[in-house]
C-alpha cells in the first residue's frame, strides 16, 4: 500500500466566521435522531416530527422543544422536555388546530417559541386551506396553552396571503423581532415594543438574496458576543411563486450586528448524496431544513434540524448537531455504497464546517462485489481539483492506520472501474478526529 500523501496546510484557505470573535468553532458534530415516532409514540402513517423550536424553562430547569406532527392529515404542535437536548420526554399536544372557520382550521404548525415575563409564547403558522398567517398561544407552564383571542396577530402585508414559519427574539434594545417566510423566497422582518407584545407588529425590513431563496429561519441573540446568530433554510436557485419546495435545501448561517444588518456566512450542512448512506445521516439525502438553536455553554450552541430521506414528509425526523464544541470529537462512520456502475464514482462522506479540520486516524474499505481498479479517499472538492489523501490499486481488503490531516472542505471516496458489467459494492469504515483549525477565532 502506498504511503499516504502528506498535504500542505498552507495551500488551503479555510473560511472562518470572523464575526463570532469570542467563539471557538470546533465542529458540527453529527448526532443520532433526537425526535421521531419512537419518542412521541404518534402515528407513523404520515409524519414523524418537524420544525423544532427550543426554549429554556427557568423554573423547572429544563429545555422545552416545540415541533409539529401530522397524525391524521392535520398538523398540530407538540412539546417534549429535555435536560440535555439529547434525551427527550414527550409531554403531548401543546397547540391544536382550530375549529372550522378559524385561521388555523387545517394546520397549526411551524412554531417559534420565546419565554418572557414568566410566560411561554408559541408563535406559529395557521393554515385555513387558503391562507397562512401567524398566531400566538400563551402558557404559564410551557405545556398547557391558550390561543390569543386576537389571532391571527400577523398577516402578510404584501398581499400574497402567505406568512409562515415565524422565529422571534428579544434584542438588546428591548424590542421584539420576528422573521417569517412569505412564500416567495424571502423573509419579512417585523418589530414590536414590550408594551404591545405579543401584538403590535410592524414591518421593518426583509431578509433576501438575489441568488437563492430563504425559507424557514431561526434567530438567536447571544448577549455574550453581542451578535444575532441566524440560521436559514435556503434553496438554490431562487424559487418563483408561493410554494414549499420539494427539492434539496441547505442549512446556512447569517451573523447579524442588528436585526436589519445580517451577513451571509455560507452553508453549514447540505444533503448527502444518495449513495452516501452514512449513519445516522442516511436520512438526510433530500433536504436539510427547519433549524432551531439553543446556547448550551459559553461559545457553544446545540442545533436541532430536520432532514428528509426522499422528499416525502413521512420521512421527517429531528436531528442534533453542535456549533462550538469545546473539545476534540471522534467521528466513526461505518456504512456501504452499493451497485456502483459509473467510473469514476465519487461521493462525499463529510463536509467540514468553517474553522475546523479533521485527522483521519483509520480507514478500512472492502469491495465485496465487483472489481474496482482504483479506490481513493479524497480531500478537497468532489469531481474537480480533488487531492487524493490515500489511494489503492488492488481490489482486496484495504486498510490504513496513521494520521493524515484533512484541510479541504470535503472528505469522500472515489471508486474507479464501475460499469454496468462490473457493478461494485463497497463497505467502508472511517475514524476521524474533528478539531479546530485555529485555537481561537
Amino acid at each position: 500500500m502506498p504511503a499516504p500523501i502528506k498535504l500542505d496546510p498552507s495551500s488551503y484557505t479555510q473560511p472562518i466566521v470572523k464575526a463570532l470573535t469570542k467563539v471557538k468553532l470546533n465542529t458540527f458534530f453529527y448526532k443520532d435522531v433526537i425526535i421521531d415516532n419512537s419518542v412521541t409514540g404518534l402515528s407513523a402513517s404520515y409524519q414523524h416530527a418537524a420544525d423544532p423550536s427550543i426554549v429554556w424553562d427557568p423554573v423547572n430547569k429544563r429545555w422545552l422543544i416545540y415541533f409539529f406532527a401530522n397524525v391524521s392529515g392535520n398538523a398540530e404542535i407538540y412539546v417534549a422536555e429535555s435536560k440535555d437536548l439529547f434525551h427527550m420526554n414527550f409531554l403531548g399536544k401543546a397547540v391544536p388546530k382550530g375549529s372550522s372557520g378559524q385561521f388555523d382550521s387545517v394546520h397549526a404548525h411551524k412554531p417559534g417559541a420565546i419565554y418572557y415575563n414568566g410566560n411561554f409564547y408559541v408563535f406559529y403558522s395557521g393554515d385555513n386551506g387558503m391562507y397562512r398567517s401567524i398566531g400566538v398561544a400563551i402558557s404559564s407552564d410551557g405545556v398547557n396553552f391558550t390561543k390569543h383571542p386576537n389571532n391571527p396577530i400577523l398577516s402578510d402585508p404584501e398581499g400574497i396571503g402567505y406568512l409562515d414559519a415565524p422565529t422571534v427574539i428579544r434584542w438588546k434594545d428591548g424590542n421584539f423581532y420576528i422573521w417569517a417566510y412569505n412564500g416567495n423566497g424571502k423573509n419579512l422582518i417585523f418589530m414590536t415594543t414590550p408594551d404591545k407584545f405579543p401584538l403590535g407588529w410592524q414591518l421593518i425590513g426583509k431578509l433576501e438574496s438575489r441568488l437563492f431563496g430563504t425559507y424557514s429561519t431561526e434567530a438567536f441573540y447571544d448577549d455574550e458576543i453581542d451578535k444575532i446568530i441566524l440560521l436559514a433554510n435556503i434553496f438554490y436557485p431562487k424559487p418563483s411563486g408561493v410554494s414549499e419546495l420539494d427539492r434539496s435545501g441547505y442549512l446556512a448561517l447569517y451573523v447579524c450586528e442588528e436585526p436589519l444588518k445580517c451577513v451571509y456566512h455560507g452553508v453549514l450542512l447540505a444533503p448527502l448524496q444518495q449513495d452516501a448512506r452514512s449513519y445516522p445521516l442516511r436520512y438526510c439525502q433530500h433536504n436539510v431544513y427547519a433549524p432551531a438553536i439553543a446556547k448550551v455553554g459559553s461559545g457553544r450552541y446545540a442545533i436541532l434540524f430536520n432532514c428528509m430521506e426522499d422528499g416525502s414528509v413521512s420521512s421527517e425526523r429531528i436531528f442534533r448537531m453542535d456549533l462550538g464544541v469545546d473539545k476534540e470529537q471522534t467521528l466513526h462512520i461505518i456504512n456501504i455504497a452499493e451497485n456502483i456502475t459509473t467510473s469514476p464514482h465519487q461521493f462525499t462522506i463529510l463536509r467540514l464546517p468553517p474553522g475546523t479540520k479533521a485527522i483521519l486516524k483509520h480507514a478500512l474499505i472492502y469491495a465485496y462485489a465487483g472489481s474496482p481498479s482504483q479506490i481513493y479517499i479524497f480531500d478537497g472538492a468532489p469531481a474537480t481539483n480533488q487531492d487524493n489523501v490515500i489511494s489503492w490499486t488492488n481490489t482486496s481488503q484495504l486498510e490504513f492506520t496513521g494520521e493524515v490531516t484533512i484541510n479541504g472542505e470535503y472528505l469522500g471516496i472515489t471508486v474507479v472501474g464501475g460499469s454496468p458489467s462490473n457493478a461494485i459494492s463497497i463497505t467502508y469504515s472511517l475514524e476521524l478526529v474533528i478539531k479546530p483549525a485555529h485555537d481561537t477565532i
